[in-house]
């Protein structure tokens, strides 16, 4: 942003400089905007600026950073604030957490890596997304997960600019209420400046991953047994991975094979040089890319999904099964990311049953719908749909929001290229059965606005929490500059009115 001093309706406006005649899309570009104004904020001093600048104006504010989320948070006409020029780590000591490390909102997961890599002693974070390209800001408003927890949860402090245009800070040591819902805030409470997370020594992790057909090892035991010996898990199903197109009858269930991921904490060293890690991650680049190509090739000749998935499959598993030890933040940033892969992605959570028994039952249920819709002649997804398993938060507007520490949420991840035919009907029908029986609830970064009825739903099922959430919302932002979002207004509203109903009655 230019640093100017400009004067507005009396008030000194040092660096509130929009960027001019600009768009903004998201990063699958589905999203696509032109907003009253953009701006690209350097320094807290401009977050603030712009807060006093919408106030006069009295405009409204939406954030994003790099533009991976999904769903319709970062839409508005008014102004948009992308933050990714906030990038600025700190590391420091802490009575309490031993090592924390402060990254400004527009961080990248790969530079705050790095840094606390670099750092003497080395240290890093214990749970991310798998990819290392979203920004800190992104990943915490929309509680955005890894294979173990949100990272919300991972949190010991952050600051926001709230709509008075001050500085506020949250955490769990002044406000435990407050931090609960300012960890997962949805923009609702203002702009993320800054988050600082509980970090630790630097340690390694086995990463395994093993090809196992579905009636040799898929039970609840052998889930949960797997899951308590681990540091975390995820089980993949990878569409008609048993196909064979010189036999017709091959495109059967039965001869479908799960992809098992695990990371396990070790003091072996590390499988690879930095170099030979470097090519790794090249080659898995340009292989991402070939694979892409060929996924895109389905949208119009959707019937050889069978025939193409099998085929990667084939491509993935012709090393066997592999086990190889990684520095943390290589093995929990598992894959490489492309920018140029793109894909619709929803995702849903629910609580898991004491013995496990449900994921089984849902992971059956999906591989067996998405038969029922071969037959048809409709293939919706040419993606991996992926089951993880998160542990409770008390972050207020978290899907895994739970008092018991103890719960853990499956979190199934649904994925295609954009514009496979079905993609739709086939993930419509899968979420209203997890609606309706479990009471799941979708990941707020992905995308779940198309579900029919969704806003009512969330409303309901979120009543409680909303009703706690507000409370602080309208504490930090009375005049609602940053509730500039349908979707959530929707929710927000219709769970509102049926309390107060409730209340009246």
């Amino acid at each position: 942003m230019s640093v100017e001093v400009k004067r507005n309706k009396g008030l000194v406006i040092r660096s509130a400089i929009p960027i001019e005649n600009k768009t903004w899309e998201n990063w699958n570009a589905q999203i696509h905007i032109f907003p009253n104004a953009i701006f690209e904020p350097s320094t807290l001093e401009d977050l603030i600026d712009i807060v006093k600048l919408a106030k006069t104006n009295n405009k409204t504010i939406r954030c994003a950073a790099q533009g991976h989320t999904t769903s319709s948070l970062s839409i508005t006409k008014n102004y948009l604030v992308v933050v990714t020029n906030l990038n600025k780590v700190t590391v420091q000591r802490h009575p309490k957490y031993g090592w924390t490390a402060t990254a400004e909102a527009g961080t990248s997961l790969s530079d705050f890596d790095n840094v606390i890599r670099n750092y003497d002693p080395p240290l890093t974070i214990d749970s991310a997304t798998v990819y290392n390209t979203f920004r800190v800001s992104g990943v915490i408003a929309t509680g955005s997960h890894g294979a173990k927890s949100i990272m919300p949860d991972q949190l010991c402090s952050m600051k926001i600019v709230t709509s008075s245009g001050e500085v506020c800070e949250f955490s769990e040591e002044i406000n435990e209420t407050e931090f609960n819902a300012a960890k997962l805030n949805l923009g609702l409470l203002g702009i993320i400046y800054s988050v600082t997370f509980r970090v630790q020594p630097m340690y390694n992790l086995r990463l395994t991953d093993k090809f196992i057909p579905n009636n040799e090892w898929l039970n609840p035991k052998n889930i949960k047994n797997l899951l308590e010996s681990s540091d975390a898990i995820g089980i993949n199903y990878f569409p008609f991975n048993g196909f064979n197109q010189s036999d017709p009858n091959s495109l059967d269930p039965n001869r479908d094979q799960i992809w098992i991921k695990y990371w396990v904490r070790t003091d072996e060293p590390v499988s690879f040089t930095q170099q030979q890690l470097e090519q790794s991650r090249k080659s898995q680049r340009q292989g991402a890319i070939q694979q892409y190509e060929l996924r895109r090739s389905l949208i119009q000749n959707s019937e050889a999904t069978p025939n193409i998935s099998a085929k990667l499959w084939n491509d993935l598993t012709s090393k066997g099964n592999t086990s190889f030890v990684y520095q943390a933040p290589d093995a929990i940033h598992y894959v490489v990311s492309e920018e140029g892969v793109k894909f619709y992605v929803m995702e849903l959570a629910f609580k898991v049953s004491p013995d496990f028994s449900n994921v089984i039952t849902e992971y059956f249920f999906i591989m067996e719908l998405l038969y029922d819709f071969a037959r048809k002649g409709k293939f919706p997804i040419n993606m991996p749909v992926e089951f993880r398993f998160i542990k409770s938060s008390e972050a207020l507007l978290s899907i895994t929001f739970n008092k018991d520490p103890e719960e853990l949420y499956c979190f199934v991840n649904i994925m295609t290229v954009p514009g496979t035919p079905n993609w739709e009907e086939f993930t419509q029908l899968i979420a209203q059965r997890l609606f309706d029986k479990y009471k799941a609830k979708p990941h707020w970064a992905k995308e779940w606005e198309f579900i029919p009825n969704v806003t009512s739903y969330l409303s309901e099922v979120l009543s409680d929490q909303i009703k706690q959430f507000e409370k602080v919302r309208a504490k930090y932002d009375p005049d609602k500059m940053f509730f500039d979002n349908k979707s959530l207004q929707d929710i927000f509203s219709k769970s509102l009115d049926s309390q107060n109903g409730k209340d009246q009655n």
